[in-house]
C-alpha cells in the first residue's frame, strides 16, 4: 500500500478537472506544493496547506487524495475517510484510493463500509487485502461470568423486621455462574445477523411468609436459558437500522408454606415453576466525522412487569481512531407492575477506553441510577433480578494478540438493595444494602 509508484504518480498526474475558484496560477501553486510535502512525507505542513487551499475554494481530485493519505499516516481515520470518500466521488477508478479508503473504515470500526469497498477490489486487491472470501461464520465469541457477594454476613445474620401476618418474599444473591455463546453471521455486503445463547444458574438467600408462618431457604437456586437475536442492516450513508429480541426462559422452585393440624406445625410444599420473559427492539445510528450518534427503544414484560425503554448513545473519538474513545449512554425507562404505580427513571452510563500498547487496550465504565429490569448492550445483558442495583462501576482489559483474536477481561462492583416483597407492592421494608463483585471473561474469534 505503501509503494514508490504510488508516490510517482501523485507527483506527476495534473489535476484534471474538479477544480474550484481562484485560476490556474493559484491551483498550480497548490499542486505543486502540496505534491512537494507529499513526498517529502510532511503530513502536517500538507494538511495545514490543503485545507487553507479548501478554505479559498480551490478543491481537486489528487488533493483530496493527498490529504486523506495524510491524516491516515497520522492515525486520523476518520479525516481521512471523509477525503478518500471525495476523491472517490471525483474519481472511483484508481484502486490504491480505495485501498486506503478500506482501511481507513476498517481501523476506525466501520466495518460495513470496509466490506462495501472491499467487495469492488480487483481479485488481486482482494488477495492482498484478504478478502477475496466472505463466510457464512464471521466471528464467535465465549464467555463466563462469576458474580458473588461481598457481604457475607448480610446472607448469615439475616433478619426479618417485617408483620408476621403479611404475605411476601424477599431474595438476596449469594452467587451466580453464567455461560455464553455468541454466533455472528454474514448475510451479505450489508446485512449481518448475530445470535446468543446463554445459561445462568442464581443461588439466594430466600426468606418467605406465608399463611402465618415464616422459612428461610438459604441455597435457594434458580435457572435461566436466554436466547438474543439481533439484525444489522447498512442503509448507506453511515446509517444502521438495527432491530433484535431477547426470550428468557427461567425455571424456579415455588416454596409454599402450609399450615398442619392446629397450625402449630407448617409444612413447604416445593414444585418447580416455569416462566418466560421476553423484549424486543428497533434502533438507529450514524457515523459521523469523530463521532457516532444512536438511538434505541425497547419493549420488555420481565419479572411480571412491563417496560419500555429508551437509550440515546454518544460515541466520540477525538483523534479519529481507536486510541482513546468515549461512550455515553442516556436512558428513559418506565416500568408497571400489576396493582403498583408506574415508575420513571433517568439513567446515565459513561464508558472511557483507549490503547495503551499495540495489543492492550483498558476501559473504564460507571453507571449512576436505579437499575431494575434495565436493558444493556441493545438488549444482549438484560438487569433482571430480584434486587435493585444502586449503582455499577468498574473496568476491562482488552488483549489482542492478533487481528482475529481477542481476549476481555472484566471487572465490575455493583451496590445493590433488597426488600420484602409483598402483593401489591407496598412501601419498601427490611432493606437490606451489600455489594456484589463480577469477574467475566470473553474470548472473541473473527474469521
Amino acid at each position: 500500500m505503501y509503494k514508490g509508484l504510488i508516490l510517482v504518480w501523485l507527483c506527476i498526474l495534473l489535476p484534471l478537472g474538479g477544480a474550484l475558484g481562484q485560476g490556474n496560477t493559484s491551483l498550480s501553486l497548490v499542486d505543486a506544493k502540496t505534491s512537494e510535502l507529499f513526498v517529502k512525507k510532511d503530513w502536517n505542513a500538507l494538511i495545514n496547506e490543503g485545507k487553507s487551499a479548501i478554505d479559498q475554494g480551490i478543491d481537486y481530485y489528487y488533493l483530496r487524495v493527498r490529504l486523506g493519505v495524510a491524516y491516515f499516516e497520522k492515525g486520523d481515520y476518520h479525516q481521512a475517510a471523509h477525503h478518500l470518500e471525495i476523491a472517490k466521488e471525483i474519481n472511483d477508478e484508481e484502486e490504491y484510493v480505495r485501498e486506503y479508503l478500506y482501511y481507513a473504515y476498517l481501523w476506525s470500526g466501520r466495518k460495513f463500509q470496509a466490506r462495501l469497498i472491499s467487495a469492488g477490489f480487483s481479485p488481486q486487491m482482494k488477495n492482498k487485502t484478504q478478502t477475496d472470501g466472505a463466510d457464512l461464520l464471521d466471528g464467535l465469541e465465549f464467555a463466563y461470568n462469576y458474580t458473588g457477594q461481598v457481604n457475607q454476613q448480610v446472607i448469615d445474620n439475616f433478619s426479618a423486621s417485617t408483620n408476621p401476618q403479611t404475605e411476601g418474599y424477599q431474595f438476596i444473591p449469594r452467587f451466580h455462574h453464567y455461560g455464553f455463546l455468541g454466533l455472528d453471521l454474514n448475510l451479505g455486503d450489508r446485512f449481518k445477523l448475530y445470535q446468543g445463547f446463554s445459561i445462568l444458574r442464581a443461588t439466594h438467600l430466600l426468606y418467605s411468609q406465608g399463611n402465618g408462618v415464616s422459612f428461610q431457604n438459604p441455597s435457594y437456586i434458580s435457572d435461566s436459558w436466554q436466547y438474543f437475536l439481533s439484525g444489522t442492516y447498512y442503509l448507506g450513508q453511515g446509517f444502521h437500522f438495527t432491530a433484535g429480541g431477547h426470550f428468557i426462559n427461567n425455571t424456579f422452585p415455588l416454596q409454599e408454606v402450609q399450615q398442619m393440624g392446629n397450625g402449630q406445625q407448617a409444612l413447604v410444599v416445593i414444585q418447580d415453576q416455569k416462566d418466560s420473559d421476553y423484549l424486543v427492539f428497533g434502533g438507529l445510528s450514524k457515523n459521523l466525522t469523530y463521532l457516532n450518534l444512536g438511538a434505541n427503544i425497547f419493549y420488555g414484560t420481565i419479572n411480571n412487569g412491563k417496560q419500555v425503554q429508551s437509550d440515546l448513545n454518544l460515541t466520540l473519538f477525538p483523534g479519529g481512531n481507536l486510541n482513546f474513545y468515549t461512550f455515553s449512554v442516556v436512558t428513559y425507562q418506565n416500568q408497571e407492575f400489576a396493582n403498583a404505580s408506574s415508575s420513571q427513571r433517568i439513567i446515565f452510563n459513561q464508558e472511557l477506553g483507549g490503547k495503551v500498547t499495540e495489543f492492550i487496550w483498558l476501559e473504564g465504565y460507571a453507571t449512576f441510577g436505579e437499575l431494575e429490569n434495565y436493558f444493556y448492550k441493545q438488549g444482549l445483558v438484560v438487569f433482571n433480578r430480584l434486587d435493585k442495583i444502586q449503582n455499577r462501576w468498574g473496568g476491562r482489559v482488552i488483549i489482542l494478540p492478533n487481528p482475529q483474536w481477542k481476549l476481555t477481561l472484566d471487572y465490575t462492583n455493583f451496590s445493590n438493595t433488597s426488600s420484602f416483597q409483598t402483593l401489591p407492592p407496598s412501601v419498601e421494608q427490611n432493606v437490606k444494602s451489600y455489594s456484589l463483585q463480577s469477574i467475566t471473561a470473553i474470548l472473541s474469534w473473527t474469521f
